[in-house]
């Protein structure tokens, strides 16, 4: 009964240790390195919750390569910053496994990019955004601000796609289905309405 005791109070000590090191952890402020200017990893509390920062600093933020966790939102990022936000090209995934590898602008996804939704698994480093394209459903094209807008490919889960014009994450402008027996329609699109639609093509 001692050694059952002693063995339950061992475990609960040893819990207790590894809780209060995570807690340790995750207290904000510079826990190593230089985050200054330099390399160094840094918590913080921020409206988006609480972040954890490994890489490059200048003056104080986030400045080049580095990886920040939304501890709160079980969000990654891995990419370039410039001063504290993410800039230039990066990826970025959940704890519902979509992820967006593509090019960053003040902190949002703009430029060119693909979107990934429910991938069956994510591996950091291990998918390129060939793989994601012939494997996910996905949108890939540009970006502003975090929506869909500009010339971009949406391909559903059934292999349907629409390739055309965008604004703010709807169909807008010109564009086409393609189905997977190759048939393709054409179609003009006012914010996601059918303004016009042509006979399917072979």
């Amino acid at each position: 009964m001692k050694k059952l005791f002693s063995l339950a109070l061992m475990l609960l000590m040893l819990s207790t240790h590894a809780q209060a090191q995570l807690a340790r952890k995750l207290e904000p402020g510079c826990s190593s390195g230089d985050c200054e200017n330099g390399v160094g990893t840094l918590v913080s509390e921020t409206p988006a919750g609480l972040t954890s920062y490994t890489g490059a600093f200048l003056g104080g933020r986030y400045h080049g390569f580095g990886k920040l966790e939304i501890v709160d939102k079980k969000i990654w990022y891995k990419g370039n910053f410039k001063y504290g936000k993410r800039d230039g090209r990066g990826t970025q995934w959940d704890s519902e496994n979509n992820v967006y590898i593509g090019q960053w602008k003040n902190d949002k996804r703009n430029g060119t990019g693909l979107q990934a939704y429910h991938l069956d698994g994510w591996r950091e480093d291990r998918y390129t955004e060939f793989w994601l394209s012939e494997n996910t459903e996905h949108y890939q094209g540009a970006f502003l601000n975090d929506n869909f807008d500009g010339e971009g490919t949406y391909v559903w889960p059934d292999g349907v796609q629409y390739t055309g014009g965008w604004a703010a994450n709807k169909k807008h402008g010109r564009g086409y289905f393609l189905y997977p027996t190759g048939l393709r329609s054409d179609r003009i699109f006012n914010f996601d309405e059918r303004v016009y639609d042509e006979p399917l093509e072979r």
